[in-house]
C-alpha cells in the first residue's frame, strides 16, 4: 500500500480498474461477436430466412386446410368440433408471417417482393432472391438476427401446441370409435337375446351362442 494513502481509497482504486477492466473486455466480446455476426451473414441469412420461411409456410398450409376440413365436418357432425385453438395459432401464423416478410425485406433482391400471401397467391416459393451482402445488408443482419432467432422460437412452440391439439383430437376419435364399438356390441347381443335367446323357469334368457369351428 502507498505511504500516506487512506485503505479506503486504496479498496476503491482497486474496484475502480477492477470495474474498468470488465467492462473493457465486455466491450472487446460484444465487439469480437459483432465483427463475426457480419463475417458470417451470407451463409447465416440465406439458411436461416429460408428455414424459417418453409416452417411457416408449411404451418399456414396445414392451419388452412384443417380449419376447412373441420368446417366441413362440422355441418354433417353431430358434435361440432371446436375451431378456436385453430383459428388462434392460425392468426399467430398469419402475424408472424407479415412480420418475417418486414424484416427479410432488406435482404432480398428488388425484384423479388417475398410473397407469402397463400389466399392470394396459390404458388408459393419457399428459397427467397437474396441480394449481395453488402455491407448495409451485413449490418441489417447484425440488428435482426436476433429477431428472426426469436421468431423460430416462436414457431417451434407453435408447432408444439399444434401437436398437442392433433394428439387430443386423435384420442378423441379412438374414444368415439370404441363408443360405437360397444354400441355396436350391446346391439348384437340384444339380437342374439331376441333370436338366439332361451327362456328357462327363472325367469332369466340364456343365449346359446354359436362360435365358428377353425
Amino acid at each position: 500500500m502507498p505511504a500516506g494513502l487512506p485503505p479506503i481509497s486504496y479498496a476503491s482504486t482497486i474496484v475502480g480498474f477492477t470495474s474498468f477492466a470488465f467492462t473493457f473486455f465486455t466491450f472487446l466480446r460484444v465487439f469480437w461477436d459483432s465483427i463475426q455476426t457480419m463475417w458470417s451473414a451470407p451463409k447465416e441469412v440465406k439458411q436461416t430466412l429460408d428455414n424459417l420461411r418453409t416452417e411457416l409456410y408449411g404451418e399456414r398450409a396445414y392451419f388452412k386446410n384443417a380449419i376447412k376440413q373441420a368446417r366441413s365436418k362440422n355441418i354433417s357432425a353431430r358434435e361440432a368440433t371446436d375451431l378456436t385453438p385453430l383459428s388462434i395459432l392460425n392468426d399467430s401464423i398469419k402475424s408472424m408471417m407479415r412480420d418475417f416478410r418486414s424484416l427479410e425485406a432488406p435482404f432480398l433482391e428488388k425484384d423479388d417482393e417475398g410473397d407469402l400471401d397463400i389466399e392470394k397467391s396459390g404458388k408459393v416459393s419457399l428459397r427467397g432472391s437474396y441480394g449481395r451482402m453488402d455491407f448495409r445488408r451485413r449490418f441489417a443482419w447484425l440488428h435482426t438476427k436476433d429477431d428472426f432467432v426469436a421468431m423460430a422460437n416462436q414457431v417451434t412452440r407453435i408447432q408444439a401446441r399444434r401437436i398437442a391439439y392433433e394428439t387430443s383430437n386423435t384420442l378423441t376419435c379412438v374414444r368415439e370409435v370404441e363408443k360405437r364399438i360397444q354400441e355396436l356390441d350391446d346391439r348384437i347381443y340384444t339380437l342374439e337375446e331376441h333370436f338366439l335367446g332361451e327362456t328357462l323357469d327363472d325367469g332369466k334368457v340364456y343365449v346359446k351362442r354359436r362360435y365358428r369351428s377353425r
